[in-house]
């Protein structure tokens, strides 16, 4: 080796040798000039890039370029060639047809004797073989040779990240294990080729009723597992249960020509009912799909028993609303809506209840999305249109003259484009005025197609029906659509009826609600109406109808008539807004005693409360312009009480008696407007008389308030 290495060449034979290296290597190389001009290049480079020898000299080395980098990138490149002599790197460039490829580039710096730069060397490795072994290589290791699908290793990843998503977003997930019955006998009898062409059928299907994010993976022979992410309610799962059956209905053409029946089990597990990793999850699929197939096949089973007995009431009902049309178990209860300015009842709103053989009056909220899971809704909502109309027909031949009523259409329905001619032969049929059928629609149906809504809605004008938005606030509807959805009534919902008279912010979304309403030429109806305080506040705002068990609860045809001919009605109150009404809010009975003396003579009508939330159901009920409150109260202080009642009752005069120790929080309350004065315990019986005559004054505008100072 010593004396090999001191073996000097001469000129010609270094070329030679340096040209079958050139000839020889597996590399392509590229040889330029300074300015960037091919001098030449090696067999290998015609090879790897497409072009010939003679095509490339004299050329710039960037026809080679694939378009993938910045100028950037080449920037680096050449700044590195000029203060080191050299780059290497990984580089994507374009063959001559066209193809990207990737390639190990390297690029040196040729110097002459005196060491200056002379030439650029380039030696480039295809690296293309190389990036598809390694695709290929992945390709096995992650997924089914048969399927492609992902197999176990690509599943158990996959399922822990979808479990990890579910855990920081609050939602569900769930795990299924299909397993193919009577799979084996196919198997066995058409042999493997044709039960291998029936798997890839299968998956077929399956991909077909699946959603772009779920992960559909194959475990081993007939055996699959599909992961369901973002799930809201673990029904979501048994309802993908029951389309992956559905599914495999129909039978599969074989090769040969033959027909095969695949049925398919399923077993559930649920995040994070059935455990929190993707190994529990798996297991109790897998636990649930035997369990299946011991039922006799073709069924699903939740891992979790209180699941199942829930999925198979389920199937029950679903199966026994499948007859009750039929079977006329269905009837319509009625529940009045009350006219508040007459108390008269104005129309009624026709609820639909079931009457279920062996389990009495089953309540919409139980069955009516089993209906809309199963496609019967639109059967029922058709009905339920039919009968209202003929209950209308039936009441004005008994006497009781026109009644209007309301029915509530689903969102299937709506959208379903046959309601108009539903209603059409409903009306024909039974000689009712369009005007006295009226349509609830909710606003999340309307939003979801809000411009397909306004056609629809528009159709269904032109019958002359009239429409209501039904839950108005809970939505997210617009504003803008709203003026263009052609409806003639809103709906407040229950939810902000419920504590209209002790949360000041239902009470401004009602109060909205009605004056947005009124402005709009719309009438407004407030539901889930229970108690005098919501009857009283609502009236205030003057709310046009009402609709509660204050007044009834839904009922049957014939009770519903019997309360007309009772003549039924809620008390109008008589008018008392000349009258001074006074309300004093103390919890010590002895005070209220003694202020009610004192002001005895003053000709007020004087209502008391022993609590905040006592004078809060007064003030819902009554007319009331002034209000006297006393500040250390349980439950709720004094101010924090008229804070309250400023945002419920703005055009009150609030005044509060309070002791020196409640100072700041009564000047805090002064200040932001919630109180026009304050009395400082104890206080002067004569002075505090004045100062609520003044109160009074100060309402009716007579006289402008004075400082705000302690009284």
């Amino acid at each position: 080796m010593e004396n090999f290495s001191k073996v000097s060449w001469s000129n010609e034979e270094s070329l030679r040798i340096g040209a079958a290296i050139m000839d020889n290597i597996r590399d392509a190389v590229i040889i330029t000039d300074l300015a960037s001009k091919i001098l030449a290049v090696n067999p290998a480079f015609t090879e790897i890039t497409g072009y010939t020898e003679a095509e490339v000299l004299g050329e710039n080395p960037r026809l080679l370029r694939s378009g993938r980098h910045d100028q950037a990138f080449y920037q680096d490149m050449w700044t590195s060639l000029r203060e080191t002599g050299q780059w290497r790197g990984e580089i994507w460039n374009r063959r001559k047809d066209g193809e990207i490829y990737p390639e190990l580039l390297t690029i040196s710096t040729v110097r002459n004797e005196q060491g200056e730069p002379v030439y650029c060397l380039g030696v480039a490795t295809d690296l293309s073989q190389l990036r598809r072994d390694e695709e290929r290589f992945q390709q096995l290791v992650h997924y089914d040779p048969l399927t492609g699908l992902p197999n176990r290793l690509l599943l158990e990843a996959r399922l822990q990240h979808t479990l990890e998503r579910a855990s920081r977003e609050g939602n569900k997930a769930a795990v299924l294990v299909i397993d193919l019955d009577q799979f084996k006998v196919i198997n066995d009898s058409h042999g493997h080729a044709a039960g291998d062409a029936l798997l890839i059928a299968v998956i077929h299907r399956l991909r077909s009723r699946l959603r772009q994010a779920d992960t559909l993976s194959r475990l081993a022979g007939d055996q699959f597992v599909l992961v369901l992410e973002s799930l809201h309610e673990y029904q979501e799962a048994e309802i993908m249960a029951g389309s992956i059956q559905a599914a495999m209905e129909e039978p599969f053409i074989l090769p040969d020509g033959g027909k095969a029946y695949v049925r398919a089990s399923v077993g559930i597990s649920v995040y994070p009912q059935d455990g929190a990793t993707a190994q529990a999850l798996l297991i109790g699929a897998d636990a649930a799909v035997h369990r299946a197939k011991q039922l006799g096949g073709k069924q699903f089973c939740y891992y979790t028993s209180e699941l199942n007995v829930l999925a198979r009431a389920s199937l029950e009902m679903e199966e026994a609303l499948c007859l009750a049309l039929q079977r006329e178990e269905f009837v319509l209860y009625y529940q009045p809506k009350v006219d508040l300015r007459s108390g008269r009842v104005a129309s009624a709103e026709a609820l639909v209840r079931w009457q279920r053989p062996d389990f009495g009056l089953v309540p919409p909220l139980e069955f009516i999305p089993v209906a809309e899971k199963n496609g019967l809704i639109e059967a029922i909502g058709t009905w339920v249109i039919q009968e209202a109309c003929r209950q209308m027909r039936a009441w004005r031949e008994a006497g009781l003259g026109e009644i209007k009523v309301a029915v509530n259409v689903s969102a299937r329905q709506f959208r379903g484009g046959g309601l108009e001619e539903v209603i059409a032969k409903a009306l024909t049929c039974y000689g009712i005025e369009p005007s006295h059928l009226m349509l609830e629609l909710t606003e999340s149906m309307l939003m979801a197609e809000p411009e397909e809504a306004v056609l629809r809605m528009t159709a269904l004008k032109r019958l002359g029906v009239r429409l209501s938005l039904d839950d108005f606030g809970t939505g997210y509807s617009s504003l803008a659509y709203l003026s263009r959805f052609p409806i003639d009534q809103l709906k407040i919902d229950r939810s902000f009826v419920n504590d209209i008279t002790t949360d000041p912010g239902a009470a401004t979304i009602a109060t909205s609600v009605i004056a947005l309403a009124h402005r709009m030429r719309l009438s407004v109806v407030a539901e889930g109406v229970e108690t005098e305080g919501q009857l009283g506040y609502l009236r205030q705002h003057h709310c046009d109808e009402l609709q509660g068990y204050l007044f009834s609860k839904p009922l049957p045809a014939g009770e519903f008539a019997e309360l007309l001919r009772e003549g039924r009605n809620l008390p109008v109150p008589e008018a008392s807004l000349q009258a001074r009404t006074l309300l004093i809010v103390d919890d010590e009975r002895p005070i209220l005693t003694a202020l009610q003396r004192m002001l005895a003579d003053e000709g007020y009508r004087i209502f008391t409360a022993a609590s905040a939330g006592e004078g809060l159901e007064i003030l819902a009920r009554n007319v009331v312009q002034v209000i006297l409150s006393d500040q250390r109260m349980p439950e709720m202080s004094g101010s924090e009480f008229l804070s309250r009642a400023k945002v419920l009752y703005p055009d009150t005069v609030r005044m509060i008696l309070s002791g020196y120790a409640e100072l700041d929080t009564v000047i805090q309350a002064v200040n932001e407007g919630a109180i026009y004065k304050f009395f400082s315990k104890p206080f002067d019986m004569e002075q505090l008389r004045s100062q609520i005559r003044d109160a009074f004054l100060y309402y009716e505008g007579v006289i402008t308030p004075q400082r705000r100072e302690n009284g």
